[in-house]
């Protein structure tokens, strides 16, 4: 016993000992700093001194995308976006070239003007009365120039004089805000020009030349003010309007022989006294209305026929911008959204009979499926019943000749239920025909039941397709009653924007009633913009300071990324715009976007929902380019001899020339008789009746007879 208590004690103290030392981190001294050996404690046992670790730092969360797009990390490979295509080729070479090579033909901002016009014509083509048209025909038509006085492009014509119509109503009222005219102090003449507000002498050219030099029209912006005295005159735009209002003139639709040209010098020169509009304005003004060139409504209309398509996307484009503002347009939104309203009620109703029908459809299912096993019980009894008859007539013809045995079971069955020759049916074969015509009764009733259960799921079916065509004709004619704005398909990494114009707003291949809807297609392409400034500044040129963050995360910075992954098509700002028309380089796209970023998995989205019809339609333009490049072919080549071969190798040469000729306007014809590029027809007097014609007489002769009796009264 005093062992056990001995032991106990001494446990009791080691613990305690432990306890105190528990929190002691003593110093480890080596055997040299101790003489060679480690210091002896007596009296006690020694303790081994314990280390605390600390505890290892959690792990960071996971990630929890998407997230923004550039702080997602780049991949080591460097997957460069497919590149894009541009409105001409001259454009491509430009920006792969750094822009450092000249343009000659269409300037970098003109594709957004002429993209913004196309897209605002054709989704509001009923306000503006024109037929729906391609975007190259519109293209080839805005570049179209010719000195003939015989050779017109409709649809350039028709395009001007759609949109100035929208700025007058018939009553001559304007309908959109104009800016005031400033009156100038110096009198006008048509015959002497002060010299001395020419910014630079401009020689003499012949009347009937390309009267302004494109130096000129360049220059236009640079010379329209003077620092050392009051604005430089660069064109004649006030003289061409002397003794014309343009505004009466456009109210009363006299648009033909040249003078939408001079209303549209009209139109220019008002808004150039707008500051936002006076560059473009005065640009176009230069070349239309030049200081060197008679100020007469033919020049104009000749300068116009050559103007490039640069000035006159600038001409256009501020035109179309302001017609937006009309009551004319805000009431077709209106109408639009009034129309979305009963469109979609209408989608609801056939969601709710389409719903019901499914629920029919579903339960006449099952009932099929029993009905159906009971249709195999029935005929099985009934086949039961049918084989005792016959097992029954064979085994009474069993005493009958070798010939009738060989017999079938049909004719046997048929035999034994006749009456038998020598008498009655005995009671035996009445209840098997008993038997036999209740199991058959049975089995029709089931059948037909069967049959009737598989003609109204038949019906359900077909109303089910039905329902859901026209809801998807609801969800077309809500896309194109969509025409408050234009949606964006979404942006990439870099605020790139990119657009499908087809998207909403207008048919897919462009009105089936236009004079060109056999092409098959509208735009066919999605069109990439460039990102914004603020985009720019907030996304992009980064500060010195957060970009060497960037690069310390990253090991690069956002510019060095962008010019990395996006390759030599790069787009600098938002007046910058190229293009995606091959399906292969769609996908290509696709499979460049990283859905772990917030941007590029919603455009994504909007790629895998849209796929299947922009490449349909990115097909659709690719044949029919190739058809007409086909057709070119044919026409250069040299005709065979003969008279018939010869006559179609020339129309085949006029139907492979220039393609914006071929659009005509039905629309504005079958509305106003007449084109927008037209002067009304006078409308003839109408032809009175035979019965007015005798009444006229009546009153005319009653009248005579009236002044007749005057006079002779007035004599007497």
């Amino acid at each position: 016993m005093q062992q056990q208590q001995e032991a106990q004690r001494q446990q009791q103290m080691q613990r305690q000992v432990n306890c105190s030392t528990a929190h002691f981190v003593p110093t480890f001294l080596t055997p040299r700093q101790h003489g060679g050996a480690l210091p002896h404690h007596s009296g006690r046992q020694q303790v081994i001194p314990q280390v605390v670790v600390p505890p290892p730092k959690p792990a960071p969360p996971p990630i929890k995308y998407p997230i923004e797009d550039l702080d997602v990390a780049p991949k080591r490979e460097w997957i460069v976006r497919p590149q894009l295509n541009f409105l001409t080729d001259e454009l491509a070479e430009f920006v792969k070239n750094n822009r450092s090579t000249p343009l000659t033909n269409i300037g970098m901002e003109t594709t957004g003007m002429l993209l913004e016009i196309w897209n605002t014509l054709n989704v509001q083509c009923e306000v503006y009365e024109i037929d729906s048209f391609t975007f190259d025909d519109f293209v080839d038509a805005m570049g179209f120039t010719t000195e003939s006085d015989n050779t017109e492009c409709q649809l350039l014509d028709e395009a001007f004089c759609a949109v100035m119509k929208q700025l007058v109503d018939e009553a001559g009222k304007v309908q959109v805000s104009l800016p005031q005219m400033v009156e100038e102090d110096e009198d006008i003449s048509e015959s002497a020009i002060d010299d001395s507000t020419v910014s630079t002498p401009v020689a003499d050219v012949p009347a009937r030349s390309t009267r302004s030099r494109l130096s000129h029209v360049e220059n236009a912006s640079e010379h329209s003010t003077s620092p050392a005295g009051p604005p430089a005159k660069i064109h004649k735009a006030q003289e061409a309007l002397l003794g014309f209002d343009w505004v009466a003139a456009l109210g009363a639709r006299d648009m033909a022989a040249a003078n939408w040209h001079l209303i549209l010098v009209g139109i220019l020169y008002q808004l150039s006294h707008a500051p936002h509009f006076k560059a473009a304005c005065d640009k176009v003004l230069s070349y239309l209305v030049p200081l060197d060139m008679d100020p007469e409504r033919e020049n104009i209309k000749f300068q116009f026929k050559t103007m490039d398509i640069n000035l006159r996307a600038a001409a256009l484009q501020p035109l179309t911008m302001l017609s937006t503002t009309t009551k004319a347009l805000k009431k077709f939104l209106e109408d639009c959204s009034e129309d979305q309203t009963e469109v979609r009620k209408r989608k609801m109703e056939y969601q709710r009979e389409r719903r019901t029908a499914g629920d029919n459809m579903h339960a006449k299912s099952k009932d099929r499926v029993q009905i159906g096993e009971a249709v195999s019980a029935a005929e099985a009894a009934e086949a039961a019943a049918a084989a005792a008859i016959t097992d029954a007539a064979a085994a009474a013809g069993s005493s009958e000749p070798e010939e009738e045995q060989t017999s079938t079971s049909g004719r046997a069955n048929r035999r034994s239920l006749k009456r038998k020759r020598g008498g009655e049916m005995t009671a035996q074969e009445k209840e098997r025909k008993a038997t036999y015509d209740a199991a058959k009764a049975a089995a029709d009733k089931k059948r037909k039941e069967f049959q009737a259960l598989v003609r109204d799921i038949d019906l359900l079916k077909a109303q089910i397709l039905e329902l859901e065509a026209q809801i998807i004709d609801c969800d077309s004619d809500l896309r194109e009653a969509d025409v408050q704005r234009t949606r964006i398909l979404g942006k990439d990494r870099f605020c790139n924007r990119y657009w499908w114009l087809e998207r909403n707003g207008q048919p897919h291949g462009g009105l089936p009633t236009s004079s060109t809807a056999e092409y098959g297609y509208s735009n066919g392409r999605i069109w990439v913009q460039g990102p914004d400034v603020m985009e720019r500044e907030g996304f992009i040129d980064l500060p010195a300071e957060e970009q060497a963050a960037y690069k310390a995360k990253f090991n690069v910075t956002v510019p060095e990324r962008r010019k990395l992954e996006e390759g030599q098509t790069s787009l600098l700002n938002a007046n910058e715009w190229g293009c995606i028309d091959d399906p292969v380089v769609l996908d290509t796209l696709i499979a460049w976007l990283d859905d772990r970023g917030e941007r590029e998995k919603k455009l994504r989205k909007e790629l895998f929902e849209w796929h299947d019809k922009i490449v349909k339609y990115m097909r659709a333009r690719k044949e029919f380019l190739d058809a007409e490049a086909a057709k070119r072919l044919e026409a250069d080549e040299e005709p065979k001899k003969g008279i018939a071969t010869r006559r179609q190798a020339e129309q085949e040469k006029a139907e492979a020339g220039d393609r914006c000729l071929r659009w005509k306007n039905t629309m504005g014809l079958e509305r106003n008789n007449h084109l927008h590029s037209e002067s009304p027809p006078v409308k003839k007097p109408k032809k009175k009746s035979a019965k007015e014609v005798k009444e006229a007489k009546e009153a005319k002769e009653a009248a005579a007879a009236v002044n007749t009796r005057t006079s002779r009264s007035r004599a007497k």
